[in-house]
């Protein structure tokens, strides 16, 4: 083999060597970029994905939020807002969403502020109450120890409270109501024991006294299964067209005996072609409790006047007496369970009338008011539907 034809030979082995060397550089920058390519697929697949798991958790976050009357929110690690619902931004920002805002300038509260400081704090949940503007307020604060930032939530408990105290006025009340009668019933029955044998007129007397006690119970737990039913809507109202004048008439000749024994002018004022939408039997209920209010606080020789008449789509039925008022302090009491103005302490009665008056009108869609100016009186008036 001469020279030349060995460097043919090398020239051509170089090549070849040369070409497979390009051929295995191109099929591994191609399995380079298939990888890659296949990577980036994953990738965008795994993004896509996450993305997708975030719009359902902000969903479900969201609905959660929602379906509840309190307020929730999620600071991160520094107590800033990063989400919170409806009501928190009710409570709070006047309905506009407050996200990127600090938890102090949303509250504009030390103690709601110094309980998600201590739950960072102690790592552990805080719980406090406090008194914002005129709401009280419970909060609830959980630190979210895997991610940072803590979980808020908080409950406007000024009802609770509310009817917190109701329900221990409501026990005072009846067991003063209570206290009276049975201390009654005791004495009389006292009395009997030690001096009623053989004195026949006083034996009469202490059970006259003991049966009018027993009847003062029986009024009062029966008039407050009455508002209890009413309150709970049991009681349903059977609205019929009905001529008021007669209906009026009836309650008002109810109380005319008692009315002249303290020689009481009793008028009555009522167009006799006046209709109303009402429950016949209820509103008699009513207005039977006014007059009789009117006639018993009524001084003798007083004046009491009941009036109806039209005023736009109803009709307003009003009774006024000329006895010693209602203070202005106590106007609004009134129609509470139990409330007795200092005038009514010593003449009886279970306080009970006029609160289920009021369920009553308001069961008609009607309002019961109160008008009085002390020694000048007092105006009860209440709307029914006119027909």
């Amino acid at each position: 083999m001469t020279s030349l034809e060995i460097l043919l030979l090398v020239l051509l082995l170089v090549a070849v060597g040369a070409a497979i060397g390009l051929l295995i550089a191109l099929r591994n920058s191609r399995r380079q970029a298939l990888l890659a390519y296949a990577e980036r697929a994953e990738s965008a697949a795994i993004r896509e994905a996450l993305e997708t798991r975030l719009r359902h958790g902000q969903q479900y976050l969201d609905a959660l939020g929602e379906s509840t009357p309190d307020a929730l929110v999620i600071l991160d690690d520094h107590r800033t807002v990063i989400w919170g619902n409806g009501p928190a931004w009710g409570l709070f920002n006047n309905g506009e969403p407050a996200t990127g805002m600090s938890f102090i300038a949303l509250v504009r509260d030390y103690e709601l502020n110094q309980a998600v400081l201590d739950a960072l704090a102690g790592h552990r949940p805080m719980m406090r109450q406090t008194v914002v503007g005129d709401r009280m307020l419970r909060i609830w604060a959980t630190p979210l120890e895997e991610f940072g930032g803590v979980a808020v939530g908080m409950e406007d408990a000024t009802e609770l409270q509310r009817l917190g105290r109701a329900r221990r006025d409501f026990i005072a009340n009846i067991s003063h109501e209570l206290r009276t009668p049975l201390a009654n019933i005791d004495l009389a029955a006292q009395t009997l024991r030690q001096s009623g044998e053989g004195n026949p007129s006083l034996t009469q007397r202490m059970l006259d006294q003991i049966q009018g006690q027993v009847q003062t119970l029986s009024q009062l737990s029966q008039e407050m299964m009455e508002l209890a039913q009413i309150e709970s809507g049991q009681v349903l109202l059977k609205l019929e067209v009905t001529e008021l004048e007669p209906v009026i008439r009836r309650s008002v000749t109810h109380l005319l005996p008692q009315a002249a024994v303290k020689k009481q002018h009793l008028s009555l004022v009522v167009p006799s072609d006046l209709t109303a939408l009402v429950d016949e039997a209820m509103i008699g209920r009513v207005i039977n409790n006014l007059v009789h209010n009117a006639v018993k606080f009524t001084p003798e020789g007083g004046q009491i006047t009941v009036t109806a008449q039209a005023v736009g789509d109803d009709v307003q039925i009003c009774v006024a007496d000329s006895g010693p008022g209602i203070p202005k302090d106590e106007q609004r009491r009134v129609f509470e369970r139990f409330y007795k103005a200092d005038r009514a302490r010593s003449r009886g009665g279970t306080g009970l009338g006029l609160a289920i008056a009021r369920h009553i009108v308001e069961g008609h869609g009607g309002q019961l008011s109160l008008q009085s100016t002390p020694g000048q009186g007092a105006t009860f008036c209440f709307t029914v539907p006119r027909a």
